[in-house]
């Protein structure tokens, strides 16, 4: 099982993996409302030998988590009033 990190220490930690994070307080505030999924989900797209692209940034992690999230929702309304 692993260890519980705040947010602060998974920014840190996602930080020490060569990820850029150009707003620290925003980031934070996302991992706080989303949870560190953002980044377990989505983050082998942004990986190429087990390794962050160099020059990824939080800022291009959280828009395709975000853009996910929105279009699961759209499915779901459409599934649940039959239309898929």
């Amino acid at each position: 099982m692993k260890e519980y990190k705040s947010n602060e220490e998974l920014l840190n930690h996602l930080i020490s993996k060569g990820v850029i994070v150009n707003n620290k307080k925003k980031a934070k505030e996302q991992f706080e409302r989303y949870t560190y999924s953002i980044v377990n989900t989505y983050k082998e797209a942004f990986k190429t030998n087990n390794q962050y692209i160099s020059g990824v940034t939080f800022e291009e992690i959280f828009p395709l988590y975000d853009f996910d999230k929105n279009l699961r929702s759209i499915f779901l309304k459409y599934k649940i009033a039959g239309y898929i």
